[in-house]
């Protein structure tokens, strides 16, 4: 599977652990991996072999991780973005990690940022709109839940926001990924910010002025989603069902709902039924740890093909 995306891998000890998830959406790849022991490098024979010409975000969640171009490499910190360029060489020593890594076509990236590549193997600042890794990190939480058509609006954002670190105006922006684009662009900014700010007022008024559009702008973008509360709510109760999965079977679902924003549990308990076919009660009691389909499994050939629509 290392192999697959265009890099070789060795032991840093005795202990390689790796754990691997991931979302694809045409041209655009969420990887969600927890890794211990490896040593991660895509050196100049790996880069002439595939002829990958694709960007990559790497996001450190937490753990123990140094990364960058060779011999250049930096120590992470969670919430740290590293941007790489395929065509360059890289290096991740990971003792103990937890990363998030979204893979971007080269020519969506350059129409917006065209002179990111002397980004390459640098931990991005943050931009004007917010970091990059939080961006990510929230992508990665939302995936399952993406509609494919919303794979464009994922990649818009995070174009927008490195060619923000380049300095970059959203004029600039506007013109190079056309209207409709930008439209997308904001609905996922919105989506972002109520992703991350679950317990606060969410009001339209509220995410206009914190993502830096108008009212009647944020409006137009949300209509194909059913609205600001509408989003609010799917968030709310998709946030509720991921703290239920992750967490042990004694915390309350009660102190769950009232920590990422309903004003009661059966408020809570209504979303979430509405939403998802039954309550969370009877979520928690059909959990089962072994639900993975097997159609759904990781592969070196399936990650081969992805690579190969990225990088068409």
């Amino acid at each position: 599977m290392i192999q697959s995306s265009g890099a070789a891998t060795y032991l840093l000890g005795d202990t390689f652990e790796a754990t691997i998830a991931a979302q694809h959406f045409g041209r655009l790849t969420l990887y969600d991996r927890q890794l211990i022991g490896a040593d991660h490098r895509r050196d100049p024979a790996h880069i002439r072999r595939d002829g990958f010409e694709h960007y990559y975000l790497q996001v450190l969640r937490s753990g123990r991780v140094v990364s960058g171009r060779p011999g250049e490499e930096r120590r992470l910190v969670p919430g740290d973005a590293v941007l790489f360029d395929a065509t360059q060489p890289m290096r991740s020593i990971v003792d103990d990690g937890d990363l998030v890594t979204i893979i971007l076509a080269r020519d969506q990236v350059e129409a917006v940022a065209p002179d990111v590549r002397h980004l390459h193997g640098s931990i991005l600042p943050k931009g004007e709109t917010g970091s990059l890794g939080q961006a990510v990190l929230s992508f990665i939480r939302c995936a399952s839940s993406f509609p494919e058509t919303s794979a464009a609006g994922v990649g818009h954002v995070i174009t927008s926001m490195l060619g923000q670190v380049q300095g970059r105006s959203d004029t600039a922006y506007s013109d190079a990924v056309g209207e409709s684009n930008l439209e997308l662009s904001r609905r996922i900014r919105a989506e972002i910010f109520i992703d991350n700010n679950l317990a606060a007022d969410l009001s339209s008024d509220a995410v206009a002025r914190s993502i830096g559009v108008s009212r009647s702008s944020l409006y137009r973008a949300m209509q194909a989603v059913g609205g600001i509360e509408t989003v609010v709510k799917r968030r709310r109760a998709a946030r509720l069902r991921l703290l239920i999965s992750q967490q042990d079977k004694s915390t309350s679902i009660g102190f769950f709902a009232e920590k990422i924003g309903f004003s009661s549990i059966s408020h809570g308990s209504r979303a979430f039924k509405e939403i998802y076919g039954q309550s969370p009660d009877q979520f928690r009691a059909a959990l089962r740890a072994d639900a993975i389909l097997a159609a759904q499994a990781l592969h070196p050939g399936r990650m081969r093909n992805w690579y190969g629509t990225i990088n068409d």
